[in-house]
């Protein structure tokens, strides 16, 4: 590039020298006083260019601005005879979000300030800010997963996923939890005068009704076997 540079210089110069040659012999033979540059003008041309050259070559990249065009490439032949059927250009470009990676980048903020300056006294961010694990909801979803094949020619004979999953009600055991309810207030406030919540719910001996039950006991024909000998259970 450099040696392009210099030989388009010397050929501006060859030019501009010959011109001036011409001019001047012309100028002499018809007798005619014509313009043309003297010596000093065209010199001064030449370094202006020689200049010129040199501001070029001193150009960084950042400073040189490159046009794309789009240029229309016509071949002449059908490129579909020399490609695959069924061949798509464009497959497999179309992005997937589910594969799109995002990395939240924790930058530190630097403030030229004091921010206690504005902000309340003994102001705390983190305040409140304590992580409570009963107040995470956790929410499952059903997503139905769609297998493309048949999963009973992977599994043994007569397979059952169900089997040993009923039920049983008796098998269930209930816990209750005696959990203390505080009030952030006076309950007081907000009943009436001698409000007793206990009031009716004494218990009276006398209001109790019990039944017997009448229930005939089988223990066999051999009981006398395990009874002592002139037993008599009717005796006083």
């Amino acid at each position: 590039m450099k040696n392009i540079h210099i030989l388009l210089g010397v050929g501006m110069l060859s030019t501009l020298l010959l011109s001036f040659t011409t001019n001047n012999k012309y100028g002499e033979s018809v007798g005619h006083i014509g313009t043309f540059s003297s010596t000093t003008e065209t010199y001064g041309l030449f370094e202006e260019t020689l200049s010129k050259d040199e501001a070029a070559r001193k150009l960084s990249p950042e400073e040189i601005s490159v046009i794309d065009l789009e240029e229309d490439v016509v071949l002449d032949f059908n490129t579909a005879e020399y490609l695959p059927i069924g061949f798509n250009a464009y497959a497999g470009t179309e992005p997937d979000i589910n594969n799109l990676v995002v990395e939240k980048k924790d930058e530190e903020i630097v403030l030229n300030f004091n921010t206690a300056e504005y902000l309340p006294i003994g102001f705390n961010a983190y305040a409140g800010m304590n992580l409570d694990l009963n107040d995470i909801t956790i929410e499952e979803s059903e997503e139905e997963i769609v297998l493309n094949f048949n999963t009973a020619n992977y599994l043994p004979i007569g397979f059952n996923a169900y089997s040993g999953m009923k039920l049983d009600l008796d098998d269930i055991v209930v816990e209750e939890l005696e959990e203390e309810i505080v009030l952030n207030f006076n309950t007081a406030e907000y009943l009436p005068i001698g409000f007793n919540a206990y009031s009716g719910m004494e218990l009276d001996l006398n209001d109790i009704v019990v039944e017997e039950l009448e229930e005939e006991i089988e223990l066999g024909d051999e009981v006398k076997n395990y009874l002592p000998v002139g037993f008599d259970p009717y005796t006083r």
